[in-house]
């Protein structure tokens, strides 16, 4: 395997996809978990770094292994250019660069999560995990502030925004499509609209979560919509959008759960 040093334009175009979002459709990890979860549902991996330098355990070394053969081109490094790259302070070695799979409103299926206008990287990235964890078919990203190519998104979704079918649109173009579809739209809604655990969600159906500080914007208030929102006690108005959102997933999913083995 060839080894390139830190003047390489690979190691160039490592730099820049890790600290940029110039390159929308290029996200690079040395999360070995993203990495796996990468080999595992056969996305695609243009470039793969390894530390000549560094010991690996036998699990690492299959997966190493198993890298090197699924991505385009692979390279050793020095543990010097791996620290150039490195992205926490207790790393592998190991780099991947994975191209961000592109799809169609149409992929999305029944069981849908509009994220209107989120910007938090961490909120939007236990957004995925919840939603990955619960069998949702698809994310619609609406004006979105933070990128799908976001490094500390990827981080905080641990992959899984790579692997639940995403489509950026703005409002205009996803209120189109939804209503054309015919999908049931559900608000969350703080104080507003009948107890989450009121609806049986299902058929298609499309549960709208709003911006951490604005909330959803009013224009999707004019479109044929259900409110929900759920009971709190004590201070508070309001809950964190990624865990009011992981509780309507999860109540959605359970139900959808039942009503389909009837």
């Amino acid at each position: 395997m060839k080894k390139i040093g830190k003047s390489d334009e690979i190691i160039r175009l490592f730099k820049d996809v890790l600290k940029t979002n110039k390159y929308k459709d290029l996200v690079a990890t040395d999360d070995l978990e993203v990495l796996s979860l990468a080999l595992k549902y056969k996305l695609e991996i243009p470039y793969f770094l390894m530390t000549s330098d560094l010991s690996y355990k036998e699990s690492t070394k299959e997966l190493i292994h198993e890298l090197i053969n699924h991505a385009d081109q692979a390279f050793e490094i020095s543990l010097s250019t791996s620290n150039l790259l490195q992205t926490k302070d207790n790393h592998a070695g190991i780099f991947g660069m994975i191209k961000i799979p592109t799809y169609q409103a149409k992929d999305l299926g029944e069981f849908i999560f509009v994220l209107d206008r989120l910007e938090i990287p961490g909120n939007i990235g236990t957004i995925y995990r919840t939603l990955d964890a619960c069998g949702a078919t698809g994310v619609i990203l609406v004006d979105p502030i933070t990128k799908l190519n976001s490094v500390k998104l990827l981080a905080a979704a641990r992959g899984t925004n790579l692997i639940v079918p995403t489509v950026s649109l703005s409002y205009q173009e996803a209120i189109r499509y939804l209503s054309k579809e015919e999908y049931t739209l559900y608000l969350g809604e703080p104080e507003l609209g009948l107890d989450y655990q009121t609806y049986d969600y299902k058929g298609k159906i499309a549960i709208v979560v709003g911006n951490e500080r604005f909330g959803i914007q009013q224009d999707w208030y004019t479109h044929s919509h259900q409110k929900v929102f759920i009971p709190m006690q004590g201070n508070n108005h309001s809950l964190n959008v990624s865990v009011a959102a992981s509780i309507l997933a999860y109540e959605a999913a359970m139900k959808r759960k039942s009503f389909n083995k009837k």
